[in-house]
């Protein structure tokens, strides 16, 4: 988590001073640049950290979530396959019964941040 949010301070950083650099070198002498490589560098990097960054803030998004309902991704997304996971509420009237998500880990947003901050 503290790796992620670094890459995206780095990312964040690099996209703010290659907006500097492309500001700046489009405001000298109307577009004339030292060099066309160094423009095309900073730009095509700059997109290339802007969709990086995008990419980090949605993961780091999913983590935060996980986090505060105390669940794993793979446990997410495989809920079927754990019994414990799992709720069947029966249906009036239905020969079937429907099967339900519930998380038993689940302490509520605060315990679980306790839970993952101060792990047993």
């Amino acid at each position: 988590m503290v790796l992620l949010i670094g890459f995206i301070i780095t990312e964040a950083s690099y996209v703010s001073c290659s907006t500097s650099y492309i500001r700046e070198s489009v405001n000298e002498n109307k577009m004339r640049v030292k060099s066309p490589l160094s423009m095309d560098l900073a730009e095509s990097t700059l997109l290339f950290s802007l969709l990086q960054i995008l990419w980090q803030a949605i993961f780091l998004i999913w983590h935060i979530y996980c986090i505060c309902f105390n669940i794993k991704t793979e446990e997410w997304i495989n809920w079927r396959k754990y019994p414990e996971f799992q709720v069947v509420q029966p249906q009036p009237g239905q020969p079937m019964s429907e099967l339900k998500f519930w998380n038993p880990y689940d302490k509520g947003i605060v315990g679980n941040i306790k839970d993952f901050l101060r792990p047993e």
